[in-house]
């Protein structure tokens, strides 16, 4: 791991974590300082640092139990303080977005452990967060969470199929949901953000667009390796977004080089904060 990525790392969980935390973090990090120059990852750390954290993110503040979800996915998931580093330090899906009012409807496509869900229903004013996540391990999780951050479990509704086109759910329903699928049984008008995360089925889930015009922002990591992407940036435009690729640092890139997209057509994308101060 290169070292401006590690400082950049812990510039970043100063910022969220409380002093108590933070200070565990340094600790740990001494600690396993030679597997984590060996690996060139904080897996390790990440595994030190499965104990009760309190995070301060866009003015909330969020309870998250660590050891009792390690211990729920066991050994074979990795720790969840990794989560803790890409979705609240590194802000990845957030991140340069500014809403001048609540979201709404909040998607989640690719739901996990429900992290995102739950930051979109205490920090962006989301009336319900409908997740979608194949990976039925996870929905103990979520209800752990809700219950630690005192959330209604009937503002997160979550699906345990496939996300996928209406052509794909048209042949096997039991195992695939489209978009329109969910916003029909959910009684959605529009959906304020999108989050997808789908390893790969994002390439799919935009050969049938026509949920774009019913989507008002979308947060979306890619992955180049199981196709070419360009169709999806066709699709953005056609549909009026506007958009930009990126890399995990933030530089812009070609769709098919990138690691994030975000896209608005309400005007909530601010370009300009993924190379600045995003706290």
């Amino acid at each position: 791991m290169r070292v401006r990525r590690l400082l950049s790392e812990f510039g970043d969980l100063r910022g969220i974590l409380a002093p108590r935390d933070f200070a565990h973090v340094v600790l740990s990090a001494l600690t396993q300082a030679p597997q984590i120059v060996r690996t060139g990852r904080l897996r390790s750390l990440d595994a030190a640092m499965s104990r009760d954290v309190q995070v301060r993110y866009r003015g909330g503040e969020f309870h998250l139990p660590l050891p009792k979800i390690d211990q729920m996915l066991g050994p074979d998931d990795n720790p969840t303080f990794g989560n803790v580093r890409e979705l609240y330090a590194r802000d990845c899906y957030f991140r340069p977005f500014r809403f001048s009012c609540p979201v709404g409807f909040f998607l989640d496509l690719g739901a996990n452990r429900g992290m995102v869900s739950i930051m979109a229903l205490s920090c962006l004013g989301a009336d319900r967060a409908i997740g979608v996540e194949p990976q039925q391990k996870y929905e103990p999780v979520l209800q752990l969470l809700l219950q630690a951050n005192n959330l209604s479990p009937d503002r997160a509704p979550r699906y345990a199929r496939f996300i996928t086109s209406p052509s794909v759910e048209a042949r096997d329903p039991g195992h695939n949901l489209s978009i329109e699928t969910i916003r029909r049984e959910q009684g959605v008008d529009q959906f304020g953000l999108v989050k997808i995360d789908i390893e790969g089925g994002e390439i799919d889930l935009f050969r049938e667009p026509d949920w774009l015009a019913y989507t008002q922002n979308i947060a979306m990591e890619v992955h180049p390796g199981a196709g070419d992407l360009s169709g999806i940036a066709s699709a953005l435009k056609d549909y009026g977004f506007q958009f930009v690729c990126v890399d995990q640092s933030g530089e812009h890139r070609n769709i098919n080089d990138a690691m994030f997209v975000y896209a608005s057509r309400s005007g909530s994308l601010v370009p300009t904060i993924l190379s600045g101060n995003h706290k």
